[in-house]
């Protein structure tokens, strides 16, 4: 896509090889998939290999989706650090791939905008739920320890919240490894009753769990991490936690595949999964 005096000229997608120039990018959007569109994105893999990849999309179309894991999957999957789901979308991945979220090995970021929180006991089988496939990848450690970031949106009536909070809480006191994470919840009207700020400990593994309030409002985080911890490195991550967006990697790089252009690609018959 080309503009030219603010009007758009669709152009043919590029035959060759990208120029040697050409050493990173900060958004892809891909208006439709098909054998010449995955040829082209595979001329990134280079770039792709260099730079965190931050991924977006939310059809939850079984067909798009197989072509997505079958064939672009491959390309992107080991560098995935940020990745934005909604409901449906999320439940229609783990049809076809149930643990895709511990299957990303760089996977740090998950944004979820739903009524959605973890449930135990953590599993990402085939036969798990979706919350229970949150909190196993919440309780997997990253090799570098640094923590994962679950954001989350809820409303206070949320059913059972607090119940889920009680089982969060049992699952870090019982748990036998580390493994440090931040949780941010945004509470849409208000901070519900039934849960209130709290500070546990696990002296197996040596860490604290503490759910408390931020600056900003009906925002607060659910946070563990070592008991002794480096306060100036901790605060900068909740602080990067709250202000984390799609768009921001942590090389500053990103690569979105919006929904619209996917669910059309499929109408205009231009998506083929074989």
């Amino acid at each position: 896509m080309k503009i030219v005096n603010y009007a758009r000229k669709r152009l043919p997608i590029p035959k060759i090889q990208l120029p040697c120039k050409v050493i990173g990018f900060k958004c892809i959007d891909i208006s439709f998939l098909d054998r010449n569109a995955i040829v082209f994105l595979r001329r990134f893999c280079s770039i792709f290999d260099a730079f965190p990849i931050n991924l977006s999309f939310n059809t939850n179309s079984n067909r798009i989706l197989k072509f997505i894991l079958r064939k672009l999957w491959p390309l992107i999957g080991k560098n995935i650090c940020g990745m934005h789901l909604f409901l449906n979308v999320f439940r229609s991945l783990r049809k076809l791939a149930p643990s895709i979220l511990n299957d990303c090995p760089t996977l740090r970021f998950v944004s979820y905008f739903a009524d959605f929180f973890t449930e135990f006991p953590a599993d990402d089988s085939a036969i798990a739920s979706d919350g229970q496939a949150v909190a196993k990848w919440l309780f997997t450690a990253l090799p570098n320890n640094v923590p994962k970031v679950f954001k989350c949106e809820l409303d206070k009536d949320v059913e059972n919240l607090a119940s889920k909070f009680e089982a969060f809480k049992a699952a870090f006191t019982s748990a036998s490894s580390p493994a440090n994470f931040i949780v941010v919840i945004w509470f849409r009207w208000s901070f519900p009753d039934s849960v209130r700020p709290f500070v546990l400990t696990n002296e197996l593994t040596r860490e604290q769990l503490a759910f408390k309030r931020t600056d900003y409002k009906n925002c607060f985080l659910l946070v563990r991490c070592p008991i002794v911890r480096e306060a100036i490195k901790w605060t900068k991550w909740e602080e990067e936690a709250i202000g984390w967006q799609m768009t921001k990697s942590a090389k500053g790089f990103s690569t979105q595949f919006p929904a619209r252009v996917i669910i059309r690609s499929e109408k205009n018959g231009l998506l083929r999964s074989d």
